[in-house]
């Protein structure tokens, strides 16, 4: 042996060194981390094992029996210092220990350590001990202290063997769990050395074993498997945390730059930020919209139904996506489709939302615009349809007025002649208010179809309206020398469609085959109409006996302005398209196998036909 140096000064001095040491480091990463009890705990333990060192290497020097007492209770509060924490540590960084246990365990340390200070000696000896010198193999003397045990240490026995117990079952629950590491390094380590202390220091008490205490070098053990895996955790943080800013920046950088409205909001419903896309749709700069609430930027009148909803998507009743209009600084509104995702805090918590927006504004007024141009293209399509029929309908106009002068011009002479019966004038009178009243039909069908506007669909009747289209062409027809034959099934179902506009399309397609039979021998001019029930349509067929179309303009009849005519618009046939799709049905055309085309179109029948009043079955 060197002379002048103490082995166990030294090994003791380095082991309170060492977990000094430690303690300094977990405080610090407690200092950095406060939310984080690990650390505190590990800092509590690293300091108990220090004082448990420089308590040990005092009673290894200790010759006098008071004095012995007062190191005692100070070791006994380092060992308290050491186990307490350790079962709170356990408890937080593992979640799987049983709680009641931890508790039961410091409740027990706590009554034991009440009691070392009030025990005339300590926990560990009653009263009056007795001091040994004895001689450490390689020459160094040590004291050791021998006495009555204390009664109350077997609650602090019974303690530590408890701590054993929860530190097994709660590695072993964190083992199935999938922390094997943890369960294995920390689990591990502690049951070894406190099983190895609690073995050792019982012995040294009993005088069966002539040593010093080792319970700071057992702890100092731990310490530094604890250590150890909480460095490894905060290296791994530091990588995760380093991963996680590299990837907000990529968000960040996305977000900045999406052509996409972007709002994040706290928990209290204030814009904590928003995109430069957000910012150039709404007009605010960043510092005039961050802070606000984001109800001051809704128009007042969804105000408060706003802040329930958002109340409502802080408990967790967020909808995913909503439409709602933006209130630019200039005082315009911009409807704005939101997709929404609630934020939370680590805890779980919501934290705030953000939302993604798309402007919808210029596109609802390009689709309003389209509508409205849609609209105005029907009326002018239906103009342009009687602008056609201006001859055939004259006709038809001539020949009731024609009637009514004739049988006026009849009347009056029988009325000059004084020869005239009640009965005679009666049927003239009957004829005159026949007349008229085709002539008012005729004028009244000719107003609705120009008309601007939509009618309202409602149950219709398809061989009335049919029927209605072939009185209304019947010059057209007779002047090209066109046949029409109608056959509409008996049963047929009500479909739910405007009278005007879908005789607006059959009078297109029989418009069309009229001029497709142009060049088709006077006697073989015909027009077939035909109405079917097809599963849950109403189909009805065009059928002409013309040359028929070529196939390569069967893609493109439907297409706006789209026609085989050199003066045609090519505007008819997509308006066709447009009523009969409006009304939930198709329309195409084909080849018949024996010459002539097919136009055809389907409506939908009505699930429940209502009662029709004043309309012939």
């Amino acid at each position: 042996m060197l002379i002048g140096v103490s082995p166990l000064t030294v090994a003791w001095s380095m082991c309170a060194a060492a977990c000094g040491m430690l303690a300094l480091m977990q405080l610090v990463l407690w200092f950095k981390q406060r939310r984080t009890a690990i650390y505190l705990f590990s800092t509590l333990m690293a300091l108990g094992a220090m004082l448990s060192a420089f308590t040990e290497l005092s009673l290894m020097r200790i010759l006098d029996a008071g004095a012995h007492a007062t190191v005692m209770k100070l070791q006994n509060l380092a060992v308290y210092l050491l186990l307490i924490p350790m079962v709170w540590f356990i408890h937080t960084y593992f979640g799987t220990a049983r709680r009641w246990l931890a508790v039961t365990i410091t409740a027990m340390w706590s009554v034991a350590i009440v009691a070392n200070f009030l025990s005339p000696h300590s926990l560990v000896f009653a009263d009056a001990i007795e001091i040994k010198r004895l001689t450490a193999f390689w020459g160094e003397e040590f004291s050791i202290a021998t006495g009555p045990a204390n009664p109350w240490k077997f609650l602090a026995d019974l303690a530590s063997l408890l701590i054993t117990i929860y530190i097994v079952d709660a590695s072993v629950r964190a083992w199935r769990q999938g922390s094997r590491r943890h369960a294995a390094v920390i689990g591990g380590s502690m049951t070894f050395f406190i099983l190895l202390g609690g073995i050792h220091s019982p012995l040294v008490d009993a005088s069966l074993l002539p040593m010093p205490y080792i319970i700071s070098f057992a702890f100092l053990a731990i310490v530094l498997a604890m250590t150890y895996e909480l460095v490894n955790d905060a290296i791994l943080a530091s990588r995760y945390a380093s991963e996680i800013a590299a990837s907000e920046k990529r968000w960040r950088l996305l977000l900045e730059n999406v052509p996409l409205l972007v709002a994040g909001v706290d928990r209290e419903g204030r814009i904590d930020y928003t995109n430069p896309c957000f910012r150039n749709v709404s007009g605010y700069a960043r510092d005039e919209v961050v802070g606000r609430h984001l109800t001051e930027l809704l128009p007042e009148s969804v105000r408060s139904e706003a802040r329930e909803g958002f109340s409502a998507a802080m408990r967790g009743d967020l909808p995913p996506q909503v439409e709602t209009a933006l209130k630019t600084k200039a005082g315009a509104l911009r409807q704005i489709a939101w997709s929404n995702v609630l934020i939370t805090d680590p805890e779980g918590e919501p934290a705030g939302t953000l939302s993604i927006g798309s402007d919808l504004t210029e596109q609802l007024k390009a689709q309003n615009d389209l509508q409205e141009t849609r609209r105005e293209m029907e009326r002018m399509g239906r103009a342009m349809v009687l602008g056609e029929l201006g001859a055939s309908l004259a006709h038809e106009l001539n020949q009731p007025l024609a009637a009514i002068l004739s049988n006026a011009q009849a009347a009056r002479r029988l009325l000059a002649s004084g020869t005239a019966g009640g009965d005679e004038l009666r049927d003239i009178l009957d004829d005159i208010v026949r007349d008229d009243t085709r002539a008012g039909d005729v004028i009244s069908g000719l107003r609705d179809m120009v008309r601007k506007g939509r009618a309202e669909p409602g149950p219709l009747r398809l061989e009335a309206a049919i029927s209605e289209v072939g009185r209304l062409l019947r010059s057209e027809l007779g002047a090209a020398g066109v046949a029409l034959e109608v056959e509409v099934a008996r049963d047929l179902t009500l479909v739910s469609a405007g009278r005007v506009e879908i005789q607006q399309v059959v009078t297109n397609l029989v418009l069309n085959a009229i001029r497709a039979m142009r060049d088709v021998p006077a006697g073989r001019r015909k027009i077939l109409i035909r109405a079917d029930r097809i599963d849950h349509s109403v189909q009805v067929l065009v059928m002409d006996s013309g040359s028929g179309i070529d196939e390569a303009m069967l893609p493109s009849l439907f297409d706006a302005f789209f026609s085989t005519r050199k003066s045609g618009l090519g505007m008819g046939l997509t308006i066709a398209r447009g009523i009969v799709e409006t009304h939930g049905g198709r329309i195409w055309a084909q080849n018949n196998p024996g010459g002539g085309a097919t136009f055809a179109f389907t409506l939908p029948v009505l699930e429940e036909e209502p009662v029709l009043l004043g309309t012939d079955a």
